[in-house]
This record gives C-alpha cells, sequence and structure tokens, in this order.
C-alpha cells in the first residue's frame, strides 16, 4: 500500500463534509465523507467530477442507509482518554496557563491541540 500526497484538502459535497487528496497509484483524487456512521468514499479526475461523484456516492449511501434502518450519520461521539508522560516542570506551567486562561487542565490540552490541529 503507497502513500497518498502531503496535501489533504476539506470539502463540502450536498452538505457533508470530506476530506480529498490525491492518491499516486491511481492517479486520481478520492474523497471520504465525514460524519457519517458507514464508509462512504468517491473517486474522479476532477474536481468537477469529484464533487459529482460524491453527490452520487452520498445519494447512494443515504439511500442505502434508509433501506436498511440504518442511521446514516455518526452517534454521539465517545470520549477517549490516554496517557501522556512529560517532565513535572511541564505539568506546572501547564496548570499555570490552564489557570490563566480559567481552564481546566484538559480543557485547556483539548483546546491547544485543537487549534494546533486545524492549522497543520
Amino acid at each position: 500500500m503507497g502513500k497518498t500526497a502531503d496535501a489533504i484538502n476539506v470539502m463540502t459535497v450536498a452538505g457533508q463534509k470530506a476530506i480529498i487528496s490525491y492518491v499516486p497509484e491511481i492517479g486520481r483524487l478520492r474523497g471520504k465523507f465525514l460524519g457519517l456512521s458507514g464508509y462512504c468514499d468517491f473517486v474522479a479526475d476532477s474536481i468537477e467530477e469529484l464533487r459529482s461523484e460524491g453527490e452520487i456516492s452520498l445519494r447512494q449511501y443515504l439511500e442505502d442507509c434508509q433501506e436498511n434502518g440504518i442511521d446514516p450519520y455518526e452517534a454521539e461521539e465517545k470520549v477517549k482518554t490516554f496517557t501522556l508522560r512529560y517532565p513535572e516542570s511541564f505539568g506546572e506551567t501547564l496548570a499555570y496557563r490552564a489557570a490563566e486562561s480559567q481552564m481546566s487542565v484538559n480543557a485547556f490540552v483539548l483546546n491547544t491541540l485543537s487549534e494546533r490541529l486545524k492549522h497543520s
């Protein structure tokens, strides 16, 4: 399995967000819808065709869900946890910055990571 290009973009197709990437192995653009309870993707050679193929794919996905009594959209997001190891001095700085922002440490970390991920 090969790598996709570094540039990943998001576009909205028929009101639904999709991640768009270029797949060198097939020489085509590929879209994958976000926020759905199942997998729904589409491929095309151009942005215009990508939008058209995305609309077709999404429509078919929604019809299939309706026929099978499946909620097409993700349920409420589950909360995940993970362990993070860091130097004690970092923890002190983190607690100070969170208090300065009038947030819990958890909320501050999530907010900081969310902002960083928006710009990466």
